[in-house]
């Protein structure tokens, strides 16, 4: 389902949708992001590839995580690293940035103000 105009539903479904045990459930997109996803684009001035977007609560056990990303939400995405700095994610308005060196791999909208860190 388109989400806008470049971005689709099925960039931002659940990785665990390919495993046998993992139980269909809806693809959650928060809006905030699509419209930061775009800024973001229009920033970079090229595509972007989102590698991860919403993963549920059972895929974030499954791999040993907490559960309290962003993700979970629908309001996260990791993109393919070198497409967009952090300074851009920034102007873009995202409140949660992971960088790789200069460039965000993980933006997100969630609450709770500015948020950073690196990997």
């Amino acid at each position: 389902m388109r989400l806008s105009a470049h971005f689709v539903s099925e960039e931002f479904g659940c990785p665990g949708a390919h495993q046998r045990w993992h139980q269909a459930h809806p693809t959650v997109v928060d809006g905030h992001l699509i419209e930061h996803l775009e800024e973001l684009r229009l920033l970079v001035g090229r595509p972007l590839i989102v590698v991860s977007g919403h993963r549920c609560l059972a895929w974030e056990r499954y791999r040993g995580r907490s559960g309290l990303s962003q993700h979970v939400h629908g309001r996260a995405a990791d993109l393919v690293s070198g497409y967009a700095t952090v300074a851009q994610a920034e102007q873009a308005g995202f409140t949660g940035i992971g960088n790789a060196g200069l460039w965000a791999a993980h933006v997100d909208v969630g609450p709770g103000g500015r948020r950073r860190w690196s990997y």
